[in-house]
């Protein structure tokens, strides 16, 4: 805007010039600004006097990332997992969540009656609730339920809702549960009772689910029970049905194989000594086997020297010389007779020993021929065990976590815990002194400085009263008085 300079010139003012109008303007009115900003600041003391106080406490809780699992269970995992940056901080948002949810905020109004308390339940009345329901009926329609139809527990719960402040603090594993009432004692229980519901809830989130897992288990040991059983049973049944019975883990045609091989071979030893004897015997050279026949002998040559004797010395005829050819005759025949039964028996248990050998040679190749069928059979058999031992694998492994689970139901797993219990606070937190003096004071110093600008804009500067003139004293009377 254009000025005008004091030798009458008009140009474009400066921003001193603007500067000095902007400091006239609010010189001249000073005091109108000072009362103004007092006005103000008296206005902000009776707001924070007169308006209901509201007392915050808080609880702060740590929620522990390392797992402390008590029972290795490997069915529901236990603390908060990890990742490149340690715990996963998503997972403690998670906590935040659960804590201002429905579930937990509905336990604590139900715990300390919440429904009852009129602080919690009352209805707003007066002429902004009527204004508030003005304007929810032009936004929805005047199908609007009013707050008085609300059951008092929803009340509570909406409340409660808005009460309650849970917070993060920074990037660590602390939470900070905030609950802000009219009262110092009662935000302090009821932060209390909000962490203890939390830690409740979660160690009976740990046990219901212990015992889910339990029953789940039980329920597939039952039938991993009977799964494993059948699959005995039809080993014992294969084992049975192919001759695979055996002890020591020998199959019983594989232990018969074995013996029949040994006794195979004593077999063919003693027929190979048989034939030898029999032979022996044919030839003439073994009848010093018979004590019998030794003893024959030396009796025949006992006769042969007597008669050879008596033939030399008397006739043919000598009755002595007679009885002892006929002495050494018999001699002679009864060892024959033994030779021949020597001979007979030797072909006897020739005959035999190579029969007992034939048949134990039928008897191995029978018993070959069964192994055969069973190596075929074992192939099998070691499958009907592979299944059945995994199954008694699988079988053992889900007892021992049932019992695992069983064990770990009221076992204190819960990761999280209370650091900084709430107590009760003296000063309030709302409404606040300090802001509420600063917002008045600045709100002042605006409307000050700008009423006294319109001012100024309107009307000019004030106008100053001049004083009356002195009355003029005749020339004489001045004259005299000097």
């Amino acid at each position: 805007m254009g000025v005008e300079y004091s030798d009458g010139s008009a140009g474009e003012a400066s921003l001193a010039d603007d500067l000095r109008l902007l400091a006239r303007a609010f010189a001249c009115r000073w005091r109108l600004m000072v009362l103004i900003v007092l006005l103000f600041v008296l206005g902000g003391l009776a707001f924070v006097w007169l308006s209901p106080k509201a007392y915050t406490s808080g609880v702060s809780i740590f929620i522990d990332p390392r797992e402390r699992g008590l029972v290795n269970l490997g069915v529901a995992p236990t603390g908060l997992g990890s990742s490149s940056q340690g715990a996963d901080g998503a997972l403690v948002d998670s906590q935040m969540a659960i804590l201002t949810s429905r579930s937990v905020l509905g336990a604590l109004v139900e715990r300390q009656h919440l429904d009852q308390d009129p602080g919690f339940t009352a209805v707003a009345s007066g002429p902004i609730a009527d204004l508030r329901a003005l304007v929810a009926t032009a936004l929805y329609g005047p199908g609007q339920g009013r707050a008085a139809d609300v059951p008092p527990f929803e009340r509570a719960l909406a409340r409660l809702q808005k009460a309650v402040e849970v917070k993060r603090v920074d990037n660590t594993y602390v939470l900070d549960i905030s609950v802000t009432t009219g009262e110092p004692t009662r935000s302090a229980d009821l932060a209390n009772a909000l962490a203890a519901i939390y830690l409740s809830d979660g160690q009976t989130v740990i046990d219901d689910s212990a015992r889910e897992s339990a029953a789940s288990l039980e329920a597939r040991l039952a039938e991993l029970g009977r799964t494993t059983e059948e699959a005995e049973r039809a080993v014992a049944d294969y084992r049975r049905q192919n001759g695979l019975m055996g002890a020591d883990g020998v199959p019983l045609a594989e232990r018969q194989v074995n013996e029949l091989s040994s006794q195979l071979v004593s077999a063919s030893v003693a027929a190979e000594a048989a034939r030898t004897a029999l032979e022996t015997l044919r030839g003439g050279v073994g009848t010093s086997a018979s004590d019998t026949a030794n003893q024959l002998r030396v009796q025949i040559g006992q006769a042969r020297a007597e008669e050879s004797v008596l033939a030399d010395t008397y006739g043919p005829r000598y009755p002595r010389l007679v009885r002892a050819a006929e002495q050494r005759k018999a001699l002679e025949r009864a060892l024959d007779a033994e030779l021949a039964r020597l001979l007979a028996k030797a072909e006897a248990d020739e005959r035999t020993a190579t029969r007992q050998e034939a048949a134990l040679k039928q008897r191995l190749a029978a018993a070959q021929e069964d192994l055969s069928r069973t190596n075929a059979a074992s192939v099998k058999l070691k499958e009907l065990e592979q299944v059945a031992r995994q199954n008694r694998d699988i079988f053992d492994s889900f007892a021992t976590k049932a019992k695992q689970a069983r064990e770990q139901v009221s076992l204190p797993t819960t990761t999280a815990r209370i650091i900084s219990p709430a107590r009760p606070v003296l000063k309030p937190s709302a409404p606040r002194a300090p802001v509420v003096l600063a917002a008045s004071a600045f709100l002042g110093c605006v409307a000050g400085f700008g009423t006294a600008w319109l001012l100024y804009l309107l009307s000019g500067p004030p106008r100053r009263r001049r004083a009356p003139p002195a009355p003029s004293l005749p020339k004489r009377h001045l004259a005299a008085a000097e």
